[in-house]
């Protein structure tokens, strides 16, 4: 009887919070949006000069967060350990030093795989810190809130390493089960931090990567975008989704990009970190 009965009020808690955010978002009626940068290595980079490489991989990381700065929105921006340690430290000091961005960790490097506790443990401690480590001396040092996965490199048995490193969410890009129907922060059950679903797209979650996978084109893919933005808008849900450097850095998805955040900011959008939305949940 105890049991159902926490079981209700937990139940409970969770619509409210959902009918609170909705009616947020209804009160403006404006839309929730999360823009998520994912930094990452370029395959193409590969014996290509300097300037080249930091074409593809650094500029291409600014053309992206370029829209998001010029009309003062916040954007969370994803990079990987060898990035932040090793490949473009002082880049990331940088980017990490604007108060409209939030870096979040995105595994040691693109190339991650799934492998035991206690290497993952130590790869994902080795991770943070290294990104926690590039700030500007004499200011304080950032604290890494979130984690993007590499796909197909955790699982949940590794699950209380975020809990352990005091992890508050985890970006679900790929799916989980317990994400399926879900638009809000949902907290992980067993576990102390988050999972943040990408929302879901008509065939795929809204991340520019399965875009191209699919085959769309620039003009699709922005349908694509200010479809699911209205509809999300419509729901009362926010909208989180996933844009790579490396795919959307340049051509026609960056054109599709900058033309989906205009799209949306002109739509009186709110933007939001991830740190944000989950915040926002947590306080509902």
């Amino acid at each position: 009887m105890y049991l159902k009965r926490m079981l209700f009020y937990v139940g409970l808690a969770i619509l409210m919070a959902q009918l609170i955010f909705a009616g947020a978002c209804a009160q403006n009626g404006t839309g929730v949006v999360n823009l998520i940068v994912k930094m990452q290595q370029s395959p193409q980079a590969e014996g290509k000069s300097l300037a080249e490489k930091e074409d593809l991989e650094m500029n291409s990381t600014t053309n992206l967060l370029n829209e998001a700065d010029s009309k003062g929105l916040v954007v969370s921006i994803s990079v990987t350990g060898d990035i932040a340690n090793s490949i473009y430290p002082l880049y990331v000091t940088m980017l990490g030093s604007k108060s409209n961005h939030e870096l979040m960790m995105g595994g040691m490097n693109g190339g991650d795989e799934l492998v035991s506790f206690e290497d993952q443990d130590a790869r994902l401690r080795k991770t943070k810190r290294y990104v926690e480590n590039d700030y500007i001396c004499g200011v304080e040092q950032l604290k890494v809130a979130g984690y993007l996965p590499v796909p197909n490199s955790f699982n949940q048995s590794q699950y209380k390493i975020l809990d352990d490193l005091a992890i508050l969410y985890l970006v679900d890009e790929m799916g989980l089960p317990e994400s399926q129907g879900k638009a809000l922060p949902y907290l992980m059950n067993g576990s102390a931090f988050y999972v943040v679903p990408v929302s879901e797209g008509q065939a795929f979650r809204m991340m520019d990567a399965s875009a191209k996978t699919a085959g769309l084109n620039g003009t699709q893919w922005y349908n694509q975008l200010a479809g699911k933005f209205d509809e999300s808008a419509g729901k009362g849900e926010p909208m989180v989704v996933v844009f790579t450097n490396t795919v959307s850095g340049s051509d026609e998805y960056l054109d599709a990009y900058k033309k989906f955040v205009e799209y949306a900011a002109s739509k009186g959008a709110s933007f939001v970190t991830t740190k944000e939305l989950v915040e926002s949940h947590k306080n509902a």
